[in-house]
Protein backbone atom coordinates (compact mmCIF):
# COMPACT_ATOMS: atom_id res chain seq x y z
CA UNK A 1 0.00 0.00 0.00
CA UNK A 2 1.25 3.50 -0.72
CA UNK A 3 2.36 6.18 1.20
CA UNK A 4 1.55 9.46 0.69
CA UNK A 5 2.85 12.83 2.52
CA UNK A 6 0.90 16.09 2.60
CA UNK A 7 2.23 19.27 4.18
CA UNK A 8 0.17 21.41 5.62
CA UNK A 9 -0.70 24.86 4.29
CA UNK A 10 -1.27 25.98 7.52
CA UNK A 11 0.96 25.06 9.87
CA UNK A 12 3.43 23.62 7.41
CA UNK A 13 3.80 20.07 9.14
CA UNK A 14 3.53 17.01 7.25
CA UNK A 15 1.14 15.07 7.61
CA UNK A 16 1.06 10.36 6.13
CA UNK A 17 -1.70 8.42 4.65
CA UNK A 18 -1.82 5.00 3.63
CA UNK A 19 -4.39 4.63 1.09
CA UNK A 20 -4.82 2.36 -2.14
CA UNK A 21 -3.64 4.27 -5.59
CA UNK A 22 -7.34 4.28 -6.21
CA UNK A 23 -8.41 5.91 -3.07
CA UNK A 24 -9.43 9.69 -3.47
CA UNK A 25 -7.34 11.81 -0.74
CA UNK A 26 -9.06 15.18 -1.85
CA UNK A 27 -9.26 16.31 1.68
CA UNK A 28 -6.48 15.77 4.30
CA UNK A 29 -6.67 16.76 7.50
CA UNK A 30 -3.69 17.91 9.42
CA UNK A 31 -2.56 15.80 12.39
CA UNK A 32 -0.96 18.67 14.28
CA UNK A 33 -3.30 21.62 13.71
CA UNK A 34 -6.41 19.87 12.04
CA UNK A 35 -6.83 22.33 9.45
CA UNK A 36 -7.99 20.42 6.34
CA UNK A 37 -5.91 22.63 3.69
CA UNK A 38 -2.94 20.39 2.73
CA UNK A 39 -1.69 19.93 -0.66
CA UNK A 40 0.87 16.84 -1.35
CA UNK A 41 4.07 16.60 -1.44
CA UNK A 42 6.62 13.74 -3.56
CA UNK A 43 8.71 11.95 -0.79
CA UNK A 44 11.01 9.60 -0.74
CA UNK A 45 10.73 5.88 -1.95
CA UNK A 46 11.39 3.15 0.11
CA UNK A 47 13.80 1.00 -0.44
CA UNK A 48 14.46 -2.32 1.91
CA UNK A 49 18.41 -3.48 1.64
CA UNK A 50 19.82 -6.66 2.99
CA UNK A 51 23.01 -6.05 5.59
CA UNK A 52 25.56 -7.06 3.45
CA UNK A 53 24.23 -3.84 1.29
CA UNK A 54 24.10 -1.54 4.56
CA UNK A 55 27.34 -2.32 4.93
CA UNK A 56 28.85 -1.57 1.71
CA UNK A 57 26.97 1.47 1.53
CA UNK A 58 28.76 2.93 4.60
CA UNK A 59 31.67 5.08 4.54
CA UNK A 60 34.76 3.45 4.43
CA UNK A 61 36.08 5.16 7.22
CA UNK A 62 33.91 3.50 9.18
CA UNK A 63 35.63 0.28 7.41
CA UNK A 64 38.17 -0.36 10.54
CA UNK A 65 35.62 0.30 13.12
CA UNK A 66 33.67 -3.13 11.18
CA UNK A 67 36.85 -5.27 11.53
CA UNK A 68 37.74 -4.39 15.10
CA UNK A 69 33.99 -5.49 16.03
CA UNK A 70 34.24 -8.70 13.74
CA UNK A 71 37.48 -9.75 15.56
CA UNK A 72 36.03 -8.76 19.07
CA UNK A 73 32.34 -10.87 18.09
CA UNK A 74 33.01 -13.10 15.09
CA UNK A 75 29.43 -13.44 15.11
CA UNK A 76 29.09 -10.23 14.10
CA UNK A 77 31.15 -11.46 10.84
CA UNK A 78 28.46 -11.13 7.73
CA UNK A 79 30.55 -13.76 5.88
CA UNK A 80 30.62 -16.34 8.56
CA UNK A 81 28.40 -19.08 7.43
CA UNK A 82 29.90 -18.80 4.18
CA UNK A 83 33.30 -19.17 5.71
CA UNK A 84 32.05 -21.79 7.60
CA UNK A 85 30.89 -23.94 4.76
CA UNK A 86 34.60 -24.30 2.98
CA UNK A 87 35.18 -24.32 -0.36
CA UNK A 88 32.51 -25.83 -2.55
CA UNK A 89 34.24 -25.50 -6.21
CA UNK A 90 35.53 -29.50 -5.17
CA UNK A 91 32.25 -30.96 -4.70
CA UNK A 92 31.39 -33.68 -2.39
CA UNK A 93 33.89 -36.06 -1.64
CA UNK A 94 32.89 -40.05 -1.62
CA UNK A 95 34.50 -41.58 0.94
Amino acid sequence: MPVYEYRCDSCREITTVFGAVSDKLDHVTCESCGVVKAHRIVSRPSVRLSNLSKLERLDPKYDNQIDQAIARNPAADPDRLINRRGDISKGRDND
